[in-house]
């Protein structure tokens, strides 16, 4: 590779670390184009996209990043071969959730490591977020659980409102 081709590589892989923080590494090795498209696909349903690394070149704009300068992410002898670098912003649960379903049925596909909100994820932490559910998931049983004391203090108020109605009615009946 030339040496502009590089440096412009790294400076594209540096503005995807920036814009979106969050990434799953995998080999794909193995992996035919079409399994690569209907992964791809799958991602973008996520707002995530994956792009096949040289590893070098991934470490140095790993190193570059503000975000991810001082995360420790090194690559050793478990991250040979062909790599892709899965991007995030704050669906990464789904993403792996996506990555572990997909490597149900394709075992080609191999989660090596993650990083979410500056914390690095093995191969078994990626695994483990993959069941949690994701931040609109838990935005919405929170706020569900925020709306369950109003709504019974409406249904309880409701419920005194009929029944006063109800005895106003009986006694206009009884005098009426």
């Amino acid at each position: 590779m030339a040496k502009q081709v590089k440096i412009d590589a790294v400076l594209e892989l540096k503005t995807r670390l920036e814009k979106r923080s969050n990434f799953i590494l995998a080999s794909y090795s193995g992996l035919t184009v079409e399994d690569m498209s209907n992964l791809r696909a799958k991602l973008r349903a996520e707002n995530s996209e994956m792009k096949v690394v040289k590893n070098n070149l991934f470490l140095r704009a790993l190193k570059e990043s503000d975000r991810h300068k001082d995360s420790g992410i090194d690559f050793g002898e478990a991250y040979k071969g062909p790599m892709a670098a899965i991007f995030a912003e704050e669906t990464l649960p789904a993403v792996a959730k996506i990555c572990k379903e997909f490597a149900k049925d394709k075992t080609s596909l191999e989660v090596k490591l993650g990083y979410l909100d500056g914390q690095v994820l093995d191969k078994k932490n990626v695994e483990a977020i993959a069941g949690l559910p994701s931040k609109p998931e838990l935005l919405a049983k929170i706020l569900g659980s925020m709306n369950t004391p109003a709504s019974s203090i409406a249904s309880g108020m409701n419920q005194i409102m009929a029944s006063l109605a109800r005895a106003i009615q009986k006694v206009g009946e009884k005098n009426g």
